[in-house]
């Protein structure tokens, strides 16, 4: 029972003597209750008198430890049911030493003066005790009999355990006995009731923490027991299934009133991701996408979120995203400027518009700029390359298909891109690419604002702004029955023609050097700049393949040029080939100098022509040294590979 053996007379003497400041054996008493009663005889110097808290402080303390409280007070009361015979009293107290709860006889309980809620236990004022000393010791202690430094706890025997939740220190249990009834396993029970109570606190904070993670899910979440009875739902799953409070203990077909692959899903318990499907509820029918996972020990969680909001998870993951706006639309010409005029009046409605022009004019540019500043601009902007997709796989990549459609298609069937945009706008380029039947789909929901899924029957609402381009002549193709002329009408609400750039060469100098920056920029080159005579060159190319041929030349020519400087001979030879033919009209817009060196070049080239790229030959005719004609051969960007032939 204790470490030191003594009668309980022996033990009397040692404590009274040492309440009268006598020199005692301290080896006769055990450590811990030395060190106890050496802080009572200080405490007892100081005169405190036991004393209950105001009301409102113990009510307080109980609201406060509301969860300590309900988590120990049915073990203490198991405790006490089966210790009752012995004369007993359980107490709990918080780490401040304050009582919260008492349950015991209540002529024990009297007979223990401060050993009752509201009352401080700690050593303070109740002496060497279980509860206070198991404050400072925060370990399971004993205090037998004459331990106890008040002499009216003499007669009781006292067990303390203290409580912990996820390691810190929240309170102290405490049985007391009447010295002739203790037991040696009374400290054992005390340490199992407290470690119960640690659990149910470990287990209560576990479940707050997965209750707050269940109500931050943007999805409802419904756990079933193996009877398909609501266990738990999240409050967003309450409020997709329109109820107004908690069911637990209701099955899911009370509630959930028809759904054949919801059951089925049910029965096979196998693990399905985002099956699309159309619940059947007391306030009419909601499509969600549904997915399952079972339980191992029986049952099932099943996780309901909103098919827009999956759509517009799939649209971030496999869409273009809409990064343009119009004053990345660089040019002063006035083609350029009526052009963003026509497709900022597009902007400010839903209106249909077909967006005309060359291959790399630049017609995506104006859709994004249409989509960012309309009012769908918060939306989808999924952008289809028609003339990309097989033809085989078009009509399921733009309208979807369902469950079994065709060989290899996915279980739950697959929303197409219209669905994925919805809210927003979808922009397909190359329309003139489409075939007949997909153009007779498209008519129908520009026409009817549904979409009709490969494989399926049923329509579904959507609601999408259409963007179409293409370099193609419509009216011919309408002509050439290659497309549909009642699709083209209805494309062509609003028509865009965006210019090409050799119809608004004012702008070639301007988009230059925007794009000179822009490389500049991300190869960490503080300035660059072209030569006025590289600029001159650059404007009089026809460039047939419009801004995006522009935009690879610069590239190009910066990654390649090992100044700051951009000049003649770091433009690629086919542009300085091509200006340079007296068709070009170079001889009466460039400046002498650069007529010269054009000129320079054109002979180094007709001499090479000549000698079928023989450098010395070449460099004898032109009457330079051979080292020379290498550099400027390089500067060309060319090598003499390009005039050698083979015999």
């Amino acid at each position: 029972m204790t470490d030191i053996a003594y009668t309980f007379d022996e033990l009397l003497d040692l404590r009274n003597a040492f309440m009268r400041g006598e020199d005692i054996d301290e080896k006769r008493v055990r450590p811990f209750i030395l060190a106890s009663w050496k802080r009572c005889r200080t405490y007892q110097q100081q005169t405190k008198t036991p004393a209950p808290v105001p009301a409102e402080v113990l009510e307080e303390a109980l609201i406060r430890n509301h969860e300590l409280l309900e988590s120990s007070v049915p073990i203490m009361e198991k405790l006490f049911s089966s210790i009752s015979a012995a004369r007993s009293v359980i107490g709990l107290a918080d780490a401040s030493g304050l009582i919260l709860h008492v349950v015991g006889h209540e002529e024990d309980i009297n007979a223990l003066t401060v050993f009752r809620p509201g009352y401080l236990a700690s050593e303070e004022f109740g002496g060497t005790n279980g509860l206070g000393t198991g404050l400072v010791e925060r370990r399971p202690i004993e205090v037998i009999g004459a331990e106890h430094y008040n002499p009216d706890a003499s007669d009781w025997c006292c067990c303390s355990a203290p409580i912990f939740n996820d390691g810190s220190f929240v309170a102290v249990l405490n049985v007391s006995i009447r010295r002739q009834g203790y037991h040696y396993h009374t400290l054992g029970l005390v340490e199992a009731a407290t470690y119960a109570i640690s659990e149910q606190l470990h287990l209560r904070m576990l479940l707050k923490e997965q209750n707050v993670m269940l109500e931050l899910l943007d999805e409802g979440v419904i756990i079933l027991d193996s009877e398909h009875r609501i266990r738990s739902m999240n409050n967003k799953g309450r409020t997709m299934l329109g109820l107004n409070a908690p069911c637990p203990g209701k099955r899911i077909n009370e509630i959930i009133l028809s759904c054949d692959v919801l059951e089925g899903m049910l029965a096979a318990r196998h693990k399905v991701n985002d099956r699309e499907v159309t619940l059947t509820l007391e306030h009419g029918t909601s499509q969600y996408a549904i997915s399952l996972s079972p339980i191992p020990e029986g049952g099932v969680i099943l996780t309901l979120r909103s098919l827009k909001r999956v759509r517009e998870y799939a649209t971030r993951m496999l869409s273009t995203s809409a990064v343009y706006s119009f004053e990345n639309i660089v040019g002063e010409s006035t083609a350029i400027k009526e052009v963003k005029r026509l497709a900022q009046v597009a902007s400010q409605s839903d209106i249909t518009t077909l967006i005309l022009g060359e291959s790399g004019t630049g017609k995506e540019l104006f859709a994004q700029s249409i989509h960012n500043a309309s009012n769908r601009s918060g939306k989808p902007f999924v952008a289809v390359n028609c003339g990309a997709i097989p033809r085989s796989l078009l009509e399921s990549e733009l309208f979807g298909y369902e469950d079994g459609a065709f060989t290899g298609a996915r279980k739950q069937g697959k929303p197409g891109k219209f669905e994925l945009a919805e809210g927003g706008t979808i922009f397909l380029d190359e329309i003139g690419e489409l075939p007949l039947d997909a153009q007779a789909s498209l008519l129908r929901l520009l026409q009817e604002n549904e979409v009709v899924r490969v494989g399926g029957s049923t329509p579904r609402r959507i609601n999408i702004r259409v963007l179409a381009a293409t370099n193609r002549d419509l009216e011919d193709a309408v002509f050439q029955k290659t497309f549909r002329s009642d699709l083209y009408y209805r494309l062509n609400v609003l028509s865009i023609m965006v210019p090409p750039l050799r119809d608004r060469k004012s702008d070639i100098r301007l988009i230059s050097r925007f794009f000179l920056d822009k490389f500049a920029k991300a190869l960490g080159r503080d300035t660059a700049f072209f030569t006025e005579e590289a600029l001159e060159v650059l404007s009089l190319y026809h460039w047939p393949g419009n801004v995006r041929e522009l935009e690879n030349v610069i590239e190009r020519t910066i990654n390649i040029s090992t100044s700051a400087q951009i000049q003649l001979s770091d433009l690629p030879a086919h542009i300085l080939q091509s200006v340079s033919t007296p068709a070009s009209g170079m001889s009466e817009n460039v400046r002498p100098v650069s007529m010269l060196k054009t000129r320079e070049m054109e002979t180094i080239m007709e001499i090479l022509h000549e000698t079928r790229g023989n450098m010395r030959l070449a460099a004898q005719k032109l009457g330079i040294a051979r080292c020379v004609l290498y550099r400027k051969v390089k500067q060309m960007g060319m090598t003499p590979n390009a005039w050698r032939r083979k015999d």
